[in-house]
């Protein structure tokens, strides 16, 4: 099984409204009703289109029930459930803009890559063969997390 695949990255000329509406018509055609599908897009709007790049997709329904099964009583007409699965792609420019942030001290744009700092780092750090950048990583990341702390326990 191959772990990584080379795709040409699409050429971007529709908004974000486009694409939901895009992804609504998707689930639509998977069974769900416009309202359903309107629904599904606007509570996860904000985590599927956030800055980054990253590959929607609908999961099969046979691994979705075999993961989740569901079992309703009395069994209705017709059940339809439809997952979404995300996949968040790393490249290397983003890889290089990680590594710049943190030579710059650029808190706002480390802050910009949330809660998937982490998993790029863990991603730049198996990459690394230099023990001291691997070092730097790590004390970037942690360095990182200190502040948010320190963030919010003033916030709260």
């Amino acid at each position: 099984m191959r772990k990584d695949a080379i795709l040409d990255p699409p050429e971007l000329t529709g908004t974000i409204d486009d694409l939901g509406t895009d992804l609504e018509g998707m689930l639509v055609a998977q069974g769900l009703c416009q309202d359903e599908a309107h629904a599904m897009v606007e509570t996860w709007r904000d985590s599927w289109f956030e800055e980054g790049r990253r590959l929607l997709h609908i999961v099969p329904a046979a691994f979705a029930d075999g993961v989740l099964p569901l079992s309703i009583n009395p069994v209705p007409a017709r059940t339809v459930r439809v997952f979404v699965g995300r996949l968040e792609i790393v490249t290397p420019a983003t890889e290089k803009g990680v590594q710049r942030t943190f030579v710059t001290h650029d808190s706002a744009t480390l802050k910009m890559f949330g809660r998937f700092l982490e998993p790029l780092l863990e991603t730049m750090i198996q990459k690394e063969s230099n023990p001291a950048r691997v070092q730097q990583f790590y004390q970037a990341l942690n360095s990182y997390y200190g502040s948010e702390v320190a963030q919010r326990v003033r916030r709260d």
